[in-house]
């Protein structure tokens, strides 16, 4: 374990070994009294295993606390450490003492501390601290149940030193007896009924942490939080219904599973606060070393609740007492290996394999290799672990961030493709953890597979920065011939036109070359407007003068002339002007490509009254255009024609997707259109569901 001072100030390395010395010295002259007393072994000496235990365990986690801050928490474990020290010490000093001595030469307060020492302590720690163990200030709710657990603690402490046993047959133990024969009759069944109530409010405590873990399911230690508060609070549970009597066996079951409990609880304190960085706390703690604190932890929780039940269980002779510890081993089992495989995964997260399958699910069902590795990236974080994960490329640039370095040391996992570098996967341990070797060893299991997105990724963003280009150059090229025939090829046909008009006028009326001259000018005519309404298709003027909405606003007019209503509509958020930001160049000529060709094919095919053109922006970097109407939609058996598949390779030249599908209730056409609107984009959604063109296929 290795630990960084903490940043935030408020440490006490003074008071944290002040504590840790305490605690632990209380617990090394119990030890030492425990060898000289060498008492039998009832349930008298299991309590005191669990007051030894207490004062070890929770005098590191106070000292390791108090170490960072002096947090309310802290002072309450050590408060948990100290008490259990001084009742281990006390149980065996009344062990040595009634061995050597005459009983009656030590103190009878004595056995009193023996039973009161531990009570505020592991009580504040049952019923207080699950609340405390939080950033934020606790709710209303938990000030209520912290204040009664307060009155609850005072309560049974008061009624412990004030019970009369074993008067008036002789002198009470209790330093504050009250000598009263209501009292001495009601002194046992008030600590009882102060018992169950420990017991509900405990519970209540592991359901408020429970709460808090479906709140945050990212939050680390709730779940063992509850698991050992619901713990520690059912051990108090026989004390309840049977006073400590009954069968030995039964006396035996609350030292012992308090022992268990310890499996847990101070465990999940640790994690919830380091794991969580409460209060400011910064410690880095080797995951091969909480591994085996918890394991063992684990191991000897199991052991304990073996030898409980094997001690509850009948049996008579060796086969029987064999029958009584292996059957409860065998049922306690399952649970002893759930519970071992979330230790694994809370401490290492999943292995490789289960990790490679996450991550090859997400390159089989992402978009585009951008998204692929956004989930790559969320899915290694989330099986390992891990603080944060960064992906750069060979050029340095970062490609995918998941997570904060919280200004932890980054591991360097290098991503090669046939030998050759394609970048790096920089990823950071959670706070209060560092990498061990197994986890840099499934990072490298993962690495080819995260590598070969990369170099996918690399190659996918220059195919569509070249298709970009590509794009560009065919909008130059249609604009270079436009203007050759609106500036030249057409002023030269209407030319034409009034030259057979001034040759038709030179003619006499009579003249049979005159109803020819006059159809030639009609038709010279005719092939005029086609010119102009080609270059007005190819790149309008209005679309270069005054941009997209109005250029498809404009368009929709002309086909009003049909005797189609065409609605327009844009649901961008505004940002320079009532229509949004303007796309780039390259996107406005596609998307008024698309609307046109739709248009003219409603407008041949579909018999549709009404159409309605939409322009939105579902994400920020996605331009989705929708053309409906209500005509009579695709027809079976349609395919592509030379404009939709135009269309078609228009839109994938910049990184987007086209789509025909039938509209709502089977009634009309629906083209989708999505356009990245950043150079090497990819749109979220795919294509339609058919490669049917509007109004029924015959574009």
């Amino acid at each position: 374990m290795t630990a960084r001072q903490g940043t935030h100030g408020g440490g006490g390395r003074a008071s944290a070994v002040a504590v840790l010395v305490t605690a632990w010295g209380l617990a090394a002259t119990a030890l030492v009294l425990m060898v000289l007393a060498d008492a039998p072994w009832d349930a008298t000496q299991w309590y005191f295993v669990v007051d030894t235990a207490d004062a070890l365990v929770y005098g590191l986690v106070a000292a390791v606390v108090l170490s960072r801050r002096t947090h309310p928490v802290a002072w309450l474990v050590a408060l948990t450490a100290v008490g259990g020290g001084v009742a281990a010490v006390t149980a065996q000093a009344v062990a040595l003492w009634a061995r050597d001595r005459d009983a009656g030469a030590l103190p009878p307060s004595w056995s009193v501390l023996q039973g009161t020492a531990w009570v505020p302590g592991t009580l504040a720690l049952l019923l207080v601290v699950p609340h405390l163990l939080s950033e934020r200030a606790p709710s209303r709710a938990s000030r209520a149940a912290i204040a009664a657990g307060v009155v609850l603690i005072a309560g049974l402490l008061a009624v412990r030193l004030t019970d009369p046993w074993p008067w008036p047959a002789a002198e009470p133990y209790a330093p504050l007896a009250v000598r009263h024969t209501g009292w001495a009759r009601w002194a046992e069944p008030a600590q009882r009924i102060l018992l169950g109530c420990v017991v509900a409010l405990g519970l209540v405590a592991a359901a408020h942490a429970v709460r808090r873990r479906m709140r945050d399911p990212a939050g680390r230690g709730l779940g063992w939080l509850a698991i050992g508060t619901a713990l520690v609070a059912l051990t108090f549970l026989p004390l309840v219904l049977f006073a400590g009597e009954g069968p030995a066996a039964l006396r035996l079951f609350t030292p012992l599973t308090h022992l268990a409990s310890q499996a847990f609880f101070p465990a999940a304190v640790l994690v919830v606060v380091l794991g969580g960085r409460l209060w400011g706390i910064d410690l880095v703690v080797s995951r091969a070393l909480v591994w085996w604190l918890l394991t063992g932890l684990l191991v000897a929780g199991y052991l304990c609740t073996v030898a409980v039940l094997g001690l509850l269980l009948p049996g008579d002779g060796t086969p029987g007492r064999v029958l009584a510890t292996a059957v409860p081993a065998a049922v306690v089992q399952p649970a002893r290996s759930w519970l071992q495989r979330r230790v694994d995964r809370l401490v290492h997260g999943e292995a490789a394999a289960p990790a490679l399958g996450k991550v090859g699910r997400h390159l089989g069902s992402a978009a585009g290799p951008e998204q692929a590795l956004t989930g790559m990236a969320e899915s290694i974080a989330a099986s390992f672990n891990l603080g944060s994960v960064r992906i750069v490329d060979e050029d340095g640039t970062t490609r995918v961030a998941v997570g904060a370095p919280a200004g932890a040391e980054a591991v360097v996992v290098p991503l090669v493709v046939r030998r050759r570098t394609a970048g790096r996967m920089l990823v950071t341990a959670r706070p209060g953890e560092r990498l061990d070797r197994r986890a840099r060893s499934a990072l490298d299991e993962v690495a080819p597979v995260v590598a070969t997105t990369v170099h996918l990724a690399a190659v996918t963003r220059e195919l569509r920065e070249s298709r970009g280009r590509l794009a560009a150059a065919r909008d130059d090229e249609r604009r270079a011939l436009r203007r050759e025939l609106h500036d030249q090829l057409g002023p030269a046909l209407a030319g034409i036109g009034l030259g057979l008009a001034a040759a038709r006028n030179l003619l006499p009326d009579d003249s049979p070359a005159g109803p020819l001259l006059g159809r030639l000018r009609h038709e010279v005519d005719a092939r005029v407007e086609e010119v102009r309404v080609l270059a007005r298709g190819l790149f309008p003027p209005v679309l270069t003068e005054l941009g997209l909405m109005p250029a498809l606003r404009e368009l929709a007019m002309r086909h009003e002339a049909d005797g189609l209503t065409v609605v327009v509509r844009t649901d961008r958020t505004p940002a320079a002007g009532e229509d949004g930001p303007e796309p780039p160049r390259e996107v406005s000529g596609t998307v008024y490509a698309v609307v046109a060709e739709a248009l003219r094919n409603v407008v041949r095919h579909a018999g549709a009254r009404t159409c309605a053109v939409t322009v939105e922006n579902r994400e920020p970097e996605l331009l989705l255009v929708t053309v409906v109407d209500d005509g009579r939609g695709i027809g079976p058996g349609s395919r592509d024609g030379v404009g939709t598949q135009s269309l078609r390779e228009r839109a994938e030249a910049l990184g987007g997707t086209i789509g025909w599908e039938p509209g709502e209730d089977g009634h009309g056409t629906r083209v989708v259109l999505r356009l990245p609107l950043r150079p090497g984009g990819t749109p979220r959604e795919g294509r339609g569901r058919t490669g049917a063109p509007a109004g029924g296929g015959r574009a």
